[in-house]
């Protein structure tokens, strides 16, 4: 028969592993010496990006995140909470964590995973610099339509020069029939 400590280690195990595979990527901070109130508002700023923070041992987290063993042994170390993003949209989660990292400099943002590809701290606030995803398909959208839009431009400015063309010959037929 298994202890109850076991079991609620084990189900904790379970949560954490479901919840990296259903997240699209994931943070760790460092939250030593961090008040609750401070983590409480990190927790709230990072709802409305469809994240979720999550304190836990870092044994736990290391058994949790077997698979990925080499890509985060060096962000479970310390204390540790990582934070799991839900949206598509990493950009928002990341800019947020960022910009909550730099009002209260007790926190420290170690690095993440993308997916299975680890990045750095460095990379994270690379990313947090990014526009959000409706700016950068605006600008796309934009770079493809701009060589069309000069092309219909050109293609226009031909047209109307050969009706000026048009318009001047036919007003200097009229003035030479009177």
């Amino acid at each position: 028969m298994k202890h109850i400590g076991t079991i609620v280690r084990e189900k904790i195990v379970d949560e954490i592993k479901e919840s990296v595979q259903q997240s699209e990527g994931c943070f760790f901070v460092n939250f030593n010496k961090v008040k609750a109130r401070s983590i409480s508002q990190l927790r709230n700023n990072l709802r409305t990006t469809k994240a979720k923070v999550y304190v836990a041992k870092n044994s736990l987290f290391s058994k949790a995140f077997d698979t990925n063993r080499d890509n985060v042994a060096n962000f479970i170390n310390g204390e540790t909470a990582v934070i799991f993003v839900y949206d598509k949209d990493i950009v928002r989660a990341a800019k947020a964590l960022v910009d909550f990292a730099k009002e209260n400099e007790i926190i420290r943002v170690k690095g993440g995973l993308l997916k299975d590809k680890a990045v750095s701290a460095q990379d994270l606030n690379s990313l947090a610099k990014l526009p959000p995803k409706e700016v950068l398909l605006g600008m796309a959208v934009s770079g493809l339509a701009s060589p069309i839009t000069g092309f219909v431009s050109t293609l226009n400015q031909v047209i109307l020069k050969f009706v000026w063309v048009v318009e001047e010959i036919k007003k200097n037929k009229e003035t030479n029939k009177k």
